[in-house]
């Protein structure tokens, strides 16, 4: 994989904002290079879905591999995923039964009721490979298209990297 290039593209108005430190973006670019992977851009965008669309188009424009962290949430502005999807194309959604009977069991271990509005974090792109989660909610996914690929990971860092870990780099490798 060293032709490939590479772009990673942080999501989130408080990271933007300079309310959180983006150790995600250092993390994925150590774990690049230690690949061949290259990387030439690094991007911070708002949780705003025009901006988050056109940044990751530029993205796909030039890279081969966009990698986002943030916004898998559960909330109306956590819009990655569904924001990814619609660059590519991607029309046709569906729930992950297994990644949903994942997150039902994390709220049982903590004596939760599950909200509701946390399935739309089990919606996936039909065609997607999913990354489970075993830190948090939200998994992860994989979309390809036309040769390129966007890989979407939680923000949380206790989530994020060992999904990289052991999803991604064998992905990468």
């Amino acid at each position: 994989m060293s032709n490939l290039t590479a772009e990673i593209i942080s999501v989130g108005t408080e990271l933007l904002m300079g309310q959180i430190l983006d150790t995600n973006a250092q993390y994925i670019s150590q774990r690049l290079a230690e690949v061949g992977i290259n990387q030439y851009y690094r991007t911070t965008v708002g949780d705003n879905r025009v901006r988050l669309q056109h940044t990751i188009q530029q993205a796909l424009d030039r890279a081969d591999l966009v990698i986002l962290t943030g916004g898998l949430g559960p909330t109306e502005d956590d819009l990655t995923k569904e924001t990814a999807a619609a660059v590519l194309g991607y029309t046709e959604f569906s729930i992950d039964e297994a990644s949903k009977a994942r997150m039902y069991q994390r709220f049982v271990h903590y004596n939760h009721a599950m909200p509701e509005n946390n399935l739309k974090q089990v919606m996936f792109p039909k065609g997607a490979i999913i990354l489970p989660n075993d830190y948090g909610t939200a998994p992860g996914c994989i979309l390809e298209k036309d040769g390129k690929a966007i890989i979407l990971l939680p923000g949380p860092p206790r989530e994020m990297r060992p999904m990289f870990d052991a999803s991604v780099m064998p992905y990468l490798c």
